[in-house]
């Protein structure tokens, strides 16, 4: 109203003046000076509202706001055993602070650009586990009937009519293996799961990842020994190629001709080789080999060479020892023995997870793998005997 009432005044002062101008210049003079001074209580009137549209409501400390809150006074009347008050957050203003920046405030107003979704790490393929049969199982241990290597004696023969009809005979054993268990575990906050639900399953995804590729490598190289798994390429698993100078050709031997070796001798021992595995740096190797002529053995660097070798897939993976390579029928050589396929559970209470706001998060599996046909799997050092030449050197 004040501000209202120093206008309407003003007005009145310019109307007047206007009448009096011609006539009476000693009151104009008078008038112009309380012109003057209305203009000036303007001003004030101005700054004042400025100062006062700038200033925030004093902030409450969070002790002030958590006494203030209505589920505090419950609690403390003893109405309630518990409580939980959210406050709102405070912010000191300085005095010298501008009320009106137009600088960038330090930190920025507008907030990056942030992709959508995790850039993951680099995953391993893993390919060998899907090579071999997997039979579910509902105890801790497996064991099947083995005929021996050597217990086929075949009696079939023509006779006579009224002779003797001739035995024939088989010997077996029993194997017998156990059921190994591979965990992963870690821990998240629970604040962690419940703003950044997408990051939670990606550690979830990187857990499973961890435990399947610790049963690959154990697929290839386990020791068999406590919780290890054993692997195909332990020895005893698999059948060395064994190949000699005599084996290959005199002239001018290759890896190619050790590899068909290989596949030669799973197909004497009558299994049929479905894959040949080989590490990708030696593969890489045997595509870059010349011969003679200077041409490449496989296609040409303006053409992608197919990944086979004498009419099977090559099938590469870091999980392979560089420098080995093994010829196989994997459909027949082995089987995986699953007693718990992956399983992801969540704990809270454990350790001190409870008192720091933890859950644990733990991936695992079951499984056995048992080697059946040793002579179905032929492989060994990537090299070629003594005295041989060109690829291998």
């Amino acid at each position: 109203m004040e501000f209202k009432e120093v206008l309407d005044a003003l007005d009145k002062i310019e109307g007047k003046m206007s009448e009096t101008a011609a006539s009476n210049k000693e009151r104009l003079d008078e008038l112009g000076e309380q012109q003057r001074k209305f203009a000036n209580q303007i001003l004030e009137l101005q700054q004042k509202g400025v100062k006062v549209q700038g200033e925030k409501p004093e902030a409450k400390s969070a002790g002030d706001q958590f006494i203030a809150a209505d589920g505090f006074k419950a609690f403390a009347a003893g109405s309630t055993q518990k409580t939980r008050v959210e406050l709102s957050e405070t912010f000191a203003q300085s005095e010298t602070t501008a009320l009106n920046p137009i600088t960038t405030p330090t930190g920025g107003i507008i907030q990056a650009y942030r992709r959508p979704g995790i850039m993951p790490g680099a995953f391993r393929p893993l390919t060998i586990e899907g090579l071999f049969p997997s039979l579910p199982i509902s105890t801790n241990s497996f064991e099947y009937v083995k005929e021996r290597d050597d217990g086929f004696v075949n009696g079939a023969a023509f006779v006579a009519e009224a002779a003797q009809k001739p035995f024939g005979s088989t010997s077996f054993e029993t194997v017998t293996g156990t059921v190994k268990t591979i965990a992963h575990l870690a821990r998240v906050s629970k604040q962690l799961m419940a703003d950044g639900p997408a990051l939670v399953a990606y550690i979830n995804q990187r857990l499973v990842y961890g435990v399947d590729l610790v049963v690959e490598d154990q697929l290839i190289s386990g020791d068999g020994t406590n919780q290890n798994l054993t692997g195909i390429f332990t020895t005893g698993n698999f059948t060395p190629h064994g190949a000699t100078t005599a084996d290959l050709p005199a002239k001018n031997a290759t890896l190619f001709d050790l590899i068909l070796f290989a596949k030669t001798k799973v197909e004497k021992a009558f299994f049929r080789p479905n894959i040949i595995l080989l590490n990708p740096v030696n593969w890489s190797q045997m595509l870059m080999e010349k011969n003679a002529s200077g041409d490449y053995y496989l296609g040409h660097p303006a053409s992608v060479a197919p990944k086979t070798l004498w009419g099977l897939p090559i099938w590469t993976t870091p999980a392979i020892p560089q420098g080995k390579f093994m010829v196989g029928d994997f459909t027949q050589a082995a089987t995986l023995w699953t007693r718990q396929g992956m399983t992801v559970e969540l704990f809270e209470q454990d350790v001190d997870n409870v008192q720091k706001n933890l859950v644990t998060i733990r991936a695992e599996r079951r499984l056995g793998f048992g080697i059946e046909r040793v002579s179905a799997l032929v492989g060994g050092d990537l090299a070629l005997p003594a005295a041989a030449s060109a690829l291998g050197k």
